[in-house]
């Protein structure tokens, strides 16, 4: 799903009253002042370029810029290349080469630690903010054991730029105080700008963003949010802190939290269901048997992608104050077709008609797993059914078999779902694997006494 467009209320957000803020010593100019700004494409990483150079010119400086990365499409990696000058005839070439980078304007922590964007960095020269914030790529819908290597990408930044370097979740921070993560990137901005990176005085930049002309008012406030981020790093990220919800910490607090889903995706019934088979099991089994038999209950079908997406909307409306256009990208198992890569292939589905769809196929709920249901007769469907009824009888020899030597296969046997994410032939694989795994452990739990090996 995608937004197209919106337009924020100006009531989003909770704001942040700010202290007089410090200005900082601006550098000189020797030549040129060299800025790299990354991100990803469509999050407004080429408007911080555009309104960079004009607030240089505002400024009485000359400046050039260029993109680096082909198209800023969407959800693609963006590198802007921003040369400033106290005169035109000092910008020879706008590409900065190796090593030349002064300032870097990091809105996105893949992009920004990458070695395309390292390789322009010099430690001892180079003064970067990076945005913090981790975003999932495509990777993980092909990979359900993909995990962004945070840590690392994090690391390689300290070692080449240590102590110029400064970052924070500019996303989460901008959600809370603006409403929107949109204005991450000016954040960020703002942060580079206090740290003494930028070569331009504030008044230019606040009138560049007044002549660009979107958002005015809260891409200045953005802007000065990011400099109170950089300059009180402990207060944003206490800030950030005191607005997670708490989740369910105890086993029964876990369960009353899956019942309630399980409400909301069929029925008070189907929640008995998953209580009645939980309450058999005790202590550390129990903990496991509500995880996995929840996850194989709760199993994503056409309704409940119908009912997700409604929610989300009225999400986004609420965020967003009402004013939203949606396009869908779905794979209909009647309608789709596998593309060139084996998958089914996604088509884009206008709102007029989803809005229409979705409701109705939410409503239809009732008919999920009976013999009325026009989806479950998929292979998909069938499969997750037959997990459903395998996995309470694999509990049932588990509880019965379950032994001081077998209580760590009896527990890998009831988190096995857990493994098994993903939709389509990702999903498909993954059960193929799990099948294994639980043929494995089945047969750890039904070997006679002195004969038992642990489960690996």
């Amino acid at each position: 799903m995608t937004v197209e467009g919106a337009q924020l209320r100006q009531n989003h957000g909770t704001g942040l009253d700010l202290p007089d803020l410090p200005a900082p010593d601006l550098p000189g100019i020797k030549g040129t002042h060299n800025v790299v700004i990354t991100g990803v494409g469509g999050t407004g990483v080429v408007t911080i370029g555009a309104v960079l150079a004009m607030a240089a010119h505002v400024d009485g400086k000359a400046a050039g810029m260029m993109e680096m990365a082909g198209l800023a499409q969407k959800g693609g990696a963006v590198h802007i290349h921003c040369r400033i000058a106290e005169a035109a005839e000092d910008i020879a070439a706008i590409r900065v080469a190796t090593g030349e980078c002064d300032t870097l304007i990091g809105g996105d922590l893949v992009v920004s630690a990458g070695a395309k964007t390292l390789g322009l960095t010099t430690t001892g020269r180079t003064r970067a903010v990076v945005n913090s914030h981790q975003i999932i790529t495509g990777d993980f819908t092909r990979d359900t054991e993909f995990r962004l290597p945070a840590d690392r990408l994090t690391v390689a930044l300290e070692a080449r730029l240590r102590d110029r370097l400064a970052m924070f979740d500019a996303n989460d921070l901008a959600s809370h105080l603006l409403g929107d993560a949109i204005y991450s990137n000016m954040m960020i901005f703002g942060a580079c700008w206090q740290m003494g990176g930028i070569p331009i005085s504030e008044a230019a930049i606040k009138r560049a963003i007044e002549l660009n002309g979107a958002a005015v008012e809260r891409n200045t406030r953005a802007f000065d949010y990011g400099r109170w981020a950089v300059l009180h790093p402990e207060k944003a990220a206490a800030l950030l802190k005191d607005k997670v919800i708490a989740k369910p910490k105890t086993t029964d607090e876990k369960i009353a939290y899956r019942v309630e889903h399980l409400t909301a995706y069929q029925d008070a019934e189907y929640a008995k269901r998953y209580t009645d088979f939980v309450a058999r099991f005790d202590g550390a089994l129990k903990e496991a048997v509500a995880k996995g038999y929840h996850k194989l209950l709760a199993y994503k079908d056409e309704y409940e992608v119908a009912r997700l997406h409604l929610d989300t909307r009225r999400k986004a409306e609420a965020a967003l104050g009402g004013d939203i256009r949606l396009t869908y990208h779905l794979a209909p198992p009647v309608l789709s077709h596998d593309g060139p890569d084996g998958r089914p292939k996604k088509r884009a589905f206008r709102e007029a008609t989803m809005r229409r769809l979705f409701p109705l196929l939410a409503r239809l709920k009732g008919l999920r797993g009976t013999w009325a249901d026009p989806f479950g007769r998929s292979e998909e469907r069938r499969m997750e059914r037959a997990l459903i009824r395998q996995y309470e009888r694999d509990m049932d020899d588990a509880l019965r078999l379950m032994r001081p030597d077998t209580e760590e296969a009896a527990l890998a046997l009831a988190e096995l779902p857990l493994s098994i994410r993903g939709f389509g032939p990702v999903k498909a694989a993954n059960a193929a694997k799990a099948e294994k795994r639980r043929e494995e452990l089945l047969a750890v739990l039904r070997a006679p006494d002195g004969d038992r090996q642990a489960a690996e």
